[in-house]
């Protein structure tokens, strides 16, 4: 999973590494490039897709992994829209062997109408009977990891493999995530130069407060942590924010909160700190 500062701080251009540097879908770059960053170089190395294997899962900046360990993890330069439980981008797999389901003499043990019942949850549960495997595929590992997590629980009879059921999973992930990001901005001490995390900066290069307290329909500031902000300079600082307001307004985003169309992109500018 991408860590929080990348999340919240899209604006300011991310490294991508060069064994994707050629891909065709952002997302899906920019996820492997952390992947990579995190877990190394990868045992095999495809055009299109990277894969690791018996990986030990490292616990991200606000998540501990149920699944330890896992069989594959692996990328591929796609872009498969998914609205369940919410609008996101799948392209990252996880792949586990789970004992209960290993296959005997040849033929699969897993219930057909079980296979049948995940498949009627989420398009992105995949059974393979005669490996004994499960694949999940998200937007990031740690979705990943609660899918397979729901998996395992419904195997094993602890949950009714139902779409409310890894809903409320997925969701309940999502507003753990959301209060964090609230309470980084508000209690945080890491980054900004005040109590709170990173703040923003207007077009004179005057700090105008926290990131993320701007309003609806205001012109777009920009968030710099303090060590950025001392290294631009007053001046450096306006410069930043004036690209940065720049090319939102050719993306069609002029301000806050504005964008023409759901799921717009991110607009990034290099900060030149």
């Amino acid at each position: 999973m991408i860590k929080l500062k990348d999340l919240l701080f899209e604006q300011e251009e991310k490294k991508i590494h060069p064994l994707v540097s050629n891909w065709k879908h952002e997302k899906a770059q920019s996820y492997a490039s952390v992947l990579i960053d995190k877990y190394g170089e990868p045992k095999v190395k495809g055009k299109r897709m990277l894969l690791w294997e018996d990986l030990n899962l490292i616990d991200e900046e606000n998540y501990q992994y149920k699944v330890k360990k896992v069989d594959k993890v692996y990328i591929i330069d796609e872009h498969i829209e998914h609205s369940f439980p919410a609008d996101h981008i799948d392209y990252v797999y996880t792949t586990i062997k789970i004992p209960q389901i290993q296959a005997k003499n040849g033929k699969s043990t897993i219930e057909p109408e079980l296979v049948g019942k995940f498949a009627g949850v989420t398009g992105s549960i995949i059974v393979d009977g005669l490996k004994g495997e499960v694949t999940a595929r998200c937007g990031d590992l740690v979705a990943n990891d609660v899918t397979l997590n729901f998996v395992l629980d419904a195997i094993n009879g602890k949950v009714e493999p139902t779409k409310d059921e890894y809903g409320n999973r997925i969701l309940s992930l999502k507003k753990e995530v959301d209060e964090n990001l609230r309470q980084w901005f508000g209690k945080g001490g890491a980054g900004g130069t005040t109590k709170g995390g990173w703040d923003r900066y207007g077009s004179d290069g005057q700090k105008l407060g926290k990131c993320g307290a701007g309003k609806k329909g205001e012109a777009y500031a920009a968030c710099l942590s303090a060590e950025k902000a001392a290294k631009l300079g007053k001046k450096g600082r306006a410069s930043f924010v004036r690209r940065k307001r720049a090319a939102q307004k050719r993306a069609g985003d002029a301000k806050k909160g504005g964008e023409k169309r759901k799921g717009q992109k991110t607009t990034k500018v290099k900060t030149g700190a």
